[in-house]
């Protein structure tokens, strides 16, 4: 059916061959299609709407009524009670029918109003009259005063009259305050919808006509249908609840491909919008300063069932619609989607997936939604003002809100011109209670999101907590901030400038609530996280607010800052070089498979540095990140520290850190500094384990600010890849000129894996760097089973190996290393160690020394060679060195030496045999005065049985 676009809702009416006089417009509307016959199907006018229209279809029966009641009341006098309690339990009866809302009698209304319509106006009729009996008569009996006096001992009867008669004008007031909305518009959440003027509202110019076999079939749909037909005056909303119209049940979602035919409405679907011409002339009625303890949230609904919503608007936003009543069946109505809620996530989440530069319509009637549709094509029209009109043909009731928005063209501090900075978006009336949306923000956002597959509703820009919307939403109209305390224009621009993900990570603002900060000096912006979170990672941009510049003389802005978070709270410290403003930019980092690092800006603000020192400020030093401290991989890991924040001073030139660590890994780190180069400083940060401790040792080379990085690696899941997990700023005040570690590797210093292994235990030097005020030195290391060891002295500088100046030997569970450096200097001592019944030649190592001398306090000379049977359990206590400038005449040899049956010193081919005086000690003395200076090589031999004459060297002087 076609007309012309001003057709009236009298029109349609008359069209549709119902009445349709001034006194019944509002009953017609709610009457149409058969409805006329059920004026109390609250399916599609509410209880007291229908209560007033009820007595405005039939005055006259109620007219009548009343005059039978008064006369009926004075001739028969107390007999009328019964006739009016009789009255009194059917009002009662229809009051319980008319204020109905969850479709219990939709059974019988519908057969009532199909079958037996004519019967049914008759018994309405016969009720109408029957109130006027009871309402009126009631009066008459209550008027004169005499009257009990005339019915005499039915005194008791007259009084149980008036009560009768009082709960039937209270009833009547009810109605007409309920019908004529008398409500205080204070004690309303927001405004009632109806009572409401959107803006650029769009109204249905075309004629329509709804058919009773849809409306019957399609139970939920007919009657968001029907409600949409008639002014609805809705009572103060309270606590919002989903009502028995959601959904119990996800739908089914039918899988399409791009461009695939849609379904087709059937020929008795119509449109219907939930505004009409006639509600434009209704006032405005301004929403409340305190909004009532409502809260849309996504959480009403069933997970499940939002998803399933979700996945249909995706589909049929792959299909190309002839007509906008085709999409709105398609994409509610066909599912039986009538819960408001659920309707306008179906309708948020097309909009948001569909590329509407690109839709198409077969006809496109002026001022019709396939127009509005099409206009976003062209820009002549908005996002919201496409989210309006959808809502308007689903049953929603929607405004268009217009004000100021913080979007991509915001810059911290900026002050908004009316001219030029305008933004709309949309509030929507669900379940009682008002919403905000922004389509338009919402749908660019998703829509990058779905170019990697990503299907979720950005929850910020539909229906968000008011509080956080205000942060990029202002409003011409101030009380739709719907905030307890509405905020000015001059307290919005002072906000800083809040992004959605501000919120998604449960930030709060410590230190600077205005967004412009004004330094002198050193600026600290503190921001806290949820306590629940182990810790967050942040980074940051800085740069000039004159442009795009983010350098400095050559060096990064962001060097002049540092981020750290500790306990809860991250905070931002930036010493800026001169005197000029600034933007700066808060992320977030989120990690992601394949070590994939997304950021998520949080917030922003204008620094505008207004003094500086004296002198120039240098960047912080040259590191990885800005993060200092712990980072995610520390947390990751396992890794634990008593370290509690990111700087470390030094003492006396030097700084120590210890982490705890929960299994074997491997660590390297770097120092780093301004002016010098990496390589330089690699011999004044070193590490080694202990345990489950690693020590961190730095040495600052001079007074300044270093950086510390520390790598880690789990053997057992990273392969070679090594991972930060931390990061600290050395500060040393000291006037210190330090001498350099030696270059090492990563990891060389300290234990081995075989170490913990294979028993092994540090006794006298648990830290692998041993500075020395001597030049001698016994390490002492505890095995838990037979093992064989063995050593290396190495001297640095020269790489030059020195094994005749560390002496190995074993007395019980103690293995002993003793160390002579002939010079000063740092030398290497590198020990090895393989059990006893392991046939392996090779020994691994187990564990690295690092020894600085640093005075040579006695002269030194080199220890006796040991062979491979000496290292297995064997020990001397004299004489160690044997030398002509300490010799004596006769040295006195004190061994010991397990399972030997013989011990021998031989000298120039002259055997010393020596005595045993207890199990495996062996003592004698050697005449060795003939040979001092000769040459002469002294060794000492053992047997161990079986053949007597074959004995195996153990230990070899030189004299």
């Amino acid at each position: 059916m076609t007309s012309n676009s001003h057709s009236t809702m009298d029109d349609l009416e008359s069209e549709d061959n119902t009445t349709a006089n001034p006194n019944e417009q509002d009953l017609a509307n709610c009457e149409d299609n058969n409805v006329k016959s059920n004026p109390l199907n609250m399916d599609c006018c509410n209880s007291a709407s229908t209560i007033k229209r009820f007595f405005n279809r039939r005055p006259t029966e109620f007219f009548l009524g009343a005059i039978a009641g008064c006369v009926f009341t004075l001739i028969v006098g107390k007999t009328a009670l019964y006739y009016l309690a009789a009255v009194a339990v059917v009002y009662l009866v229809a009051l319980l029918l008319a204020s109905g809302s969850d479709n219990k009698f939709g059974v019988f209304e519908r057969i009532k109003s199909t079958i037996f319509s004519t019967f049914f106006d008759k018994i309405w009729n016969f009720f109408a009259f029957s109130l006027g009996v009871l309402v009126l008569g009631g009066f008459v009996l209550w008027g004169p005063l005499l009257m009990p006096f005339l019915i005499g001992k039915s005194f008791l009867f007259y009084f149980s009259s008036l009560a009768v008669a009082f709960l039937g004008m209270a009833a009547m007031k009810i109605v007409g305050q309920r019908g004529e909305e008398e409500v205080n518009i204070d004690s309303v959440s927001p405004p009632a919808p109806e009572h409401m003027a959107p803006d650029d509202a769009v109204p249905d110019t075309r004629q329509q006509e709804v058919h009773s076999q849809f409306a019957s079939s399609q139970d939920q749909a007919s009657q968001e249908l029907k409600s949409a037909r008639e002014t609805v005056y809705m009572p103060p909303p309270e606590k919002t609840v989903l009502t028995n119209a959601s959904l119990s049940k996800p739908i089914q979602v039918e899988m399409r491909s791009v461009g695939q035919q849609p379904p087709t409405a059937p020929p008795t679907f119509v449109l219907v919008p939930v505004r009409t011409e006639q509600e434009k002339s209704l006032p405005i009625v301004a929403p409340p300063s305190i909004p009532g303890n409502l809260k849309l949230s996504l959480d009403q609904v069933d997970r499940q069932i939002l998803h399933s919503i979700e996945d249909h608007a995706i589909q049929v936003s792959k299909s190309e619609h002839p007509s906008f009543r085709e999409l709105v069946w398609d994409l509610i109505f066909s599912k039986h989607i009538s819960n408001e809620l659920e309707k306008v996530i179906a309708i948020f989440r097309w909009l948001a997936t569909k590329n509407l530069k690109e839709i198409t319509f077969d006809n496109v009637e002026k001022g019709s939604p396939e127009e509005v549709l099409l206009e976003l094509k062209e820009d002549k029209t908005t996002y919201p003002k496409v989210f309006d009109t959808m809502c308007n043909y689903a049953g929603i009731h929607s405004k268009i809100i217009s004000g100021y928005a913080k979007g991509v063209d915001y810059i911290p501090g900026m002050k908004f011109n009316q001219d030029t900075d305008k933004h709309s978006w949309n509030a929507v009336y669900i379940n009682g209670t008002w919403g905000l949306v922004d389509a338009d923000w919402a749908a660019r956002g998703i829509i990058k999101k779905l170019r990697k597959l990503h299907y979720r509703l950005d929850e910020h820009y539909f229906l968000p907590d008011s509080h956080h919307f205000i942060c990029a939403h202002f409003p011409n109209d101030k009380q739709w901030q719907l905030l307890e305390r509405p905020i000015t224009l001059d307290e919005f621009e002072n906000m800083p400038h809040i992004k959605p993900e501000f919120f998604t990570y449960g930030l709060e603002i410590v230190s600077h609530h205005s967004v412009i900060i004004y330094g002198q000096g050193e600026v600290n912006i503190r921001l806290r996280y949820p306590a629940l979170k182990q810790k967050l990672d942040f980074d940051f941009i800085l740069q000039f607010e004159s442009g795009e510049e983010e350098e400095y003389k050559g060096t990064k802005l962001n060097r002049y800052g540092m981020q750290e978070s500790v306990e809860g709270i991250a905070s931002f410290r930036f010493r800026l070089p001169i005197k000029e403003s600034y933007i700066l930019s808060i992320y977030v980092k989120e990690y992601k498979p394949e070590n994939i690092v997304s950021l998520h800006e949080v917030c922003e603000y204008k620094i505008v540095q207004e003094e500086v020192s004296i002198t120039e400020l240098h960047p912080f030093p040259p590191c990885t990140y800005l993060n200092w401290g712990p980072s995610s991989y520390f947390y990751r890991y396992g890794l634990t520290t008593n370290q509690q924040t990111a700087q470390i001073s030094t003492m006396d030139g030097k700084a120590e850190l210890q982490i705890i660590i929960p299994k074997q890994m491997q660590f390297m780190t770097k120092l780093k500094h301004n002016d010098r180069n990496d390589a330089d400083l690699e011999g004044y940060a070193i590490h080694w384990i202990v345990g489950n401790t690693v020590y961190f040792n730095i040495t600052a080379p001079s007074c300044g600010e270093y950086g510390l990085e520390i790598h880690a690696n789990n053997p057992a899941t990273d392969g070679t890849t090594l991972h930060q997990v931390a990061q600290y700023l050395v500060e040393c005040s000291e006037d210190v000129e330090s001498v350099p570690l030696p270059k090492l590797y990563a990891g060389y210093l300290g234990a081995k894996p075989k170490f913990n292994d294979y028993g092994l235990n540090t006794l006298s030097h648990h830290i692998p760097v041993i500075h020395l005020e001597a030049n001698t030195v016994k390490i002492q290391v505890s095995v838990a089973q037979d093992i064989r060891v063995d050593a290396d002295l190495i001297e640095v500088e020269s790489d030059r190996k020195l094994p005749e100046f560390v002496f190995t030997q074993t007395k019980d569970s103690v293995v002993s290393f003793i160390v002579n450096c002939p010079s000063i200097g740092f030398y290497k001592l590198q020990l090895y160690a393989i059990p006893v019944h392991d046939p392996s030649q090779q020994l691994p190592g187990v564990y690295n020394y690092l020894i600085n001398c640093q005075r040579k306090t006695e002269n030194v000379y080199p220890f006796p060679m040991q062979y491979t049977k000496w290292k297995e359990g064997c020990y001397l206590w004299e004489p160690l060195v044997v030398h002509k400038e300490i010799g004596k005449p006769t040295v006195n040899f004190h061994v010991k030496i397990p399972r030997a049956e013989d011990v021998a010193v031989v000298v120039n081919q002259k055997w010393t045999h020596l005595q045993s005086s207890q199990p495996e000690i062996w003592q004698g003395e050697v005449n060795l005065a003939p040979y001092y200076g000769e040459g002469v090589k002294v060794t000492v031999n053992a047997n161990f049985g079986g053949d007597k004459t074959s004995y195996s060297r153990l230990l070899e002087y030189v004299i």
